[in-house]
Parts: C-alpha cells; structure tokens; sequence
C-alpha cells in the first residue's frame, strides 16, 4: 500500500515527466516554424526579383511579344520558388510528424 508520500511523490514525477514531453514538443514545433520562417522569407526575395526581371522584360524597349517564359533568370527564379515551396510544404508535414508521435505517447 502506498504512502501519502509515495502517492505525491510519484505525482510530482508524472508531472514533471508531461511536462519535459510537452516542451520537447512544443522546443520541435518551434524550431520547425523558425525554419519555414526562414523558408518564407527566401520565397518573398524570389519572388520580389521575379517581379521585378518581368517588369524589366515587359517595359524593355526592345522587348518584341511576351518572351518572359524564355528568359534563363525567370526560369531560375521559378525553379528555386517551386524548390522553397517543397521546402514548406516539408516541413509542414515534419511538424504534422511530431505532433502525430505526441497523439501516439498520449494514448
């Protein structure tokens, strides 16, 4: 039969044990959301040029019919944008993960 002290100390114990998980949760989640951060601000940068060559491109004096999609620097503008996208949408899914693997200790 357990102790009035047995019972609080094993009550301090689980308590401090969910709350060392929840923060290690809560230390992943937050370093992830830092990293798509980081993420979006490479994308804004991308996409800011890529206004900024088709504006170029569109009022270019010489500029004969729409060839912006032949242009080498809007092709690799779009490239990296599509590549910071994927980056996103990974590390949504890696955050998703992490909150899945807490759901799974809980049950």
């Amino acid at each position: 039969m357990d102790t009035l002290w047995d019972k609080v100390k094993k009550n301090v114990i689980d308590w401090y044990g969910t709350a060392y998980d929840k923060t290690d949760e809560l230390a992943k989640i937050g370093k992830k959301k830092i990293e798509m951060a980081g993420l979006n601000r490479a994308t804004e940068k991308h996409l800011s040029a890529l206004g900024g060559r088709i504006y170029d491109l569109i009022t270019a004096q010489n500029h004969r019919g729409n060839k912006t999609v032949d242009d080498e620097e809007v092709k690799k503008l779009v490239s990296e944008i599509r590549d910071l996208e994927e980056q996103l949408r990974l590390k949504e899914l890696e955050i998703d993960s992490i909150k899945g693997e807490k759901d799974k200790e809980e049950r």
